[in-house]
């Protein structure tokens, strides 16, 4: 039981206050000291070691969340977000003996949707996500669906529904529908739900899945219209990416290079090994993440040249066997989200996309190379191959967005009789 008041719904499974704080505190700082770590911040974890200690001793904390609800908890978003970063390493380092390295987020004095929800539902979404992974299901697929279900059950509860068998057509149509009537929710929305209540049948009550699968209403999946690139905006983001006087980081113009003119996914950006590197032949080849199936592609003289200036002049001479890590340290390899956070670094320094809201992501420049391609001809089935696209029908919503060739294709309205001043 905590020794520090905590909001009532807390349930994480709280770790307590390593017995040999001393031993740990010299252990971590050496940790961040062999790591790199600025000495601002081995002063602030140097503090709060102080802290933790002090507050043992006098018998007021016993856990790490006994901490951080005692210094950090109710206070500006800020303050608790530097509070469970500090507390998270620490606790960490207590339990694996190694640094989070930058990753890994903590949940110390988080509440979650999930903490939220009765035992009932956690338990349903608990046993989905233990028997997907049993399948071999993909890690990304399961996820989605679970936190479409922790959506699902949170709107649910707070119609005062706690348990499965409680649900009634009515309640689901009112979760997922509008006043109108009209769906508020996506067909993907709906799809995710029925994976979920697919694989509980042997979990939840003899026909209880079954039924609540008959009360979802029928979504249609639409794809979104999405904020490609204009020709300005490319021009903009190749000036900067081939500029002579570029300003960014020769990590971040390679990143951008092999998103815009090689076509790979952030994943595999990130992803990517020294060894995928062929400079005799001047080929990238890897397994791709989202597919597991093999991809060679060649390098041209824009993006070899510079990831070659990456590797040799701006890469810290670290053991990490992928190609791109962090620009400080501790140094680690870098991951999808940071590929993302660069794309809009990359667009802040063309100016373009700066407003909220505005469409981001490598993916932009993935879709502008796929339509390149379109406009010089390219076949369909060869720039599925390119972007190492499983099936040549995921081609299909790159061929939808090719306004040029597509305007080509339209049909003239004279001959169709229209009343006058329809068109006004």
């Amino acid at each position: 039981m905590s020794m520090y008041p905590q909001p009532i719904n807390f349930r994480r499974i709280q770790m307590k206050i390593n017995s040999h704080l001393d031993k740990l505190r010299d252990e971590m700082l050496n940790a961040h000291l062999l790591a790199g770590y600025s000495s601002h911040t081995i002063k602030r974890f140097k503090e709060v070691f102080k802290r933790i200690g002090r507050d043992v001793q006098s018998g007021n904390c016993a856990t790490y969340d006994d901490v951080f609800w005692k210094y950090y908890g109710d206070k500006s978003k800020a303050v608790e977000r530097g509070g469970r970063w500090v507390l998270g390493a620490i606790e960490y380092f207590d339990i694996s003996g190694q640094l989070p390295g930058g990753v890994r987020r903590s949940k110390i004095g988080k509440i979650t949707k999930f903490d939220l929800l009765s035992e009932e539902f956690k338990s349903t979404l608990s046993y989905y996500k233990k028997v997907e992974m049993q399948r071999g299901i993909k890690a990304s697929t399961i996820n989605v669906c679970f936190y479409g279900g922790i959506s699902f059950f949170t709107a649910l509860q707070s119609k005062g529904i706690t348990e499965p068998s409680q649900i009634t057509a009515q309640v689901v149509i009112d979760v997922l529908t509008d006043a109108d009537g009209k769906p508020c929710k996506s067909g993907s929305y709906r799809k995710n739900l029925l994976s979920l209540f697919h694989a509980c049948r042997d979990f939840l009550p003899c026909g209880v899945c079954d039924r609540i699968i008959g009360f979802l209403p029928e979504i249609p999946c639409v794809r979104k219209n999405i904020q490609y690139l204009t020709k300005e905006e490319i021009l903009k983001v190749k000036d900067i990416l081939l500029g002579e006087q570029p300003s960014l980081t020769t990590r971040d113009r390679t990143i951008g290079l092999l998103a815009m003119y090689i076509g790979l996914r952030s994943c595999d950006i990130a992803g990517l090994l020294l060894e995928d590197i062929d400079w005799i032949q001047d080929t990238i080849s890897i397994t791709q993440q989202k597919t597991g199936k093999p991809l060679t592609l060649p390098l041209s003289a824009i993006v070899g040249n510079t990831l070659y200036d990456y590797i040799h002049d701006e890469r810290p001479a670290v053991s990490i066997h992928e190609v791109f890590v962090t620009l400080r340290p501790p140094f680690r390899r870098i991951v999808s989200g940071d590929c993302c956070n660069i794309a809009t670094v990359i667009m802040k320094q063309a100016g373009i996309r700066t407003n909220k809201g505005d469409r981001r992501g490598l993916h932009l420049f993935r879709h502008h190379l796929a339509t390149e391609m379109l406009a010089h001809e390219v076949p369909a089935t060869i720039i599925s191959e390119v972007l190492g696209h499983a099936s040549p029908s995921s081609t299909q919503a790159y061929l939808s967005a090719d306004f040029t060739h597509l305007k080509a294709c339209s049909l003239g309205i004279e001959q169709f009789p229209i009343q006058q001043g329809v068109l006004r």
